[in-house]
C-alpha cells in the first residue's frame, strides 16, 4: 500500500504530465501524436489519487469524462481525413465552456493542495490562483473572438484587409500570452509535486 504522500505525488505527477500532452502538439502526417485525450485519461488517474485529500475533485469526474470523449473522437475522425471540432457551432462553444470550467476548478483544487502542503514563504498556491484566472480570461476571450469576431468583419467591414489583419494579429496575441500561461501553470505543477517529496529529495 502506497503512503499518503506517495499518493499525492502520484496524482500531481499524472496531472502535470497530462497537461504536457494539452499544451504541446506534435503531429506526423497531419495525426497528433501526443493526443490531447491522453491528458484527460491523465487527469482522471490524478483525480483518482488525490479526490481523496480533496474531495470536489471528484465532482469534476463527469466533465473530465465528457472532454475526453470528445478530443479522443475529433481525433479519430482527424485519422479518417474528417474534422469533429467546427461541425456543430454551438456545441463547440458548449465543450469550450466546459473545459474553460473544468480546469479552473481543476487549479482552484491545486491551488488549494499547495496552500495546505507548501512550504513556508513558497506562496505557489497564490501563483496557481493568479495564473489559474489569467488562463481563464484569456481561454474565454480566444473562444469568443475567434468565434464571432471574424465573421463579424466580414459582415460590417466587407473586404477590409486591414481590419482582417488586426483581427489576426489580436487572436495570434492572445493565443501566445495563454501559451506562456498555460505553460507557467504546468511548470506550477511540477512545483507542486516537489512539495510530496521526502525532505531529502526536495533539493
Amino acid at each position: 500500500m502506497i503512503s499518503d504522500r506517495q499518493r499525492l505525488y502520484r496524482g500531481v505527477s499524472c496531472a502535470a504530465w497530462a497537461y504536457f500532452f494539452l499544451y504541446f502538439d506534435l503531429s506526423f502526417n497531419g495525426i497528433s501524436v501526443l493526443p490531447n485525450f491522453v491528458c484527460y485519461l491523465l487527469l482522471w488517474q490524478a483525480i483518482s489519487f488525490l479526490e481523496g485529500e480533496e474531495r470536489d475533485l471528484a465532482l469534476l469526474r463527469p466533465l473530465c469524462l465528457l472532454l475526453g470523449v470528445w478530443v479522443g473522437a475529433d481525433w479519430l475522425f482527424t485519422i479518417f481525413g474528417e474534422a469533429l471540432d467546427g461541425r456543430l457551432p454551438v456545441v463547440d462553444l458548449l465543450i469550450s465552456a466546459a473545459a474553460i470550467y473544468f480546469h479552473f476548478q481543476l487549479f482552484t483544487d491545486f491551488a488549494h493542495l499547495a496552500a495546505r502542503y507548501q512550504s513556508e514563504g513558497m506562496e505557489l498556491d497564490r501563483r496557481l490562483l493568479r495564473l489559474r484566472t489569467v488562463q481563464t480570461v484569456l481561454l474565454t476571450a480566444s473562444s469568443l473572438l475567434g468565434g464571432w469576431l471574424p465573421s463579424g468583419i466580414q459582415l460590417f467591414f466587407p473586404g477590409n484587409a486591414l481590419a482582417e489583419e488586426a483581427v489576426s494579429v489580436l487572436l495570434v496575441a492572445l493565443a501566445l500570452a495563454g501559451l506562456v500561461v498555460s505553460l507557467r501553470l504546468m511548470f506550477g505543477l511540477f512545483a507542486l509535486r516537489k512539495c510530496f517529496l521526502p525532505s531529502e529529495d526536495k533539493a
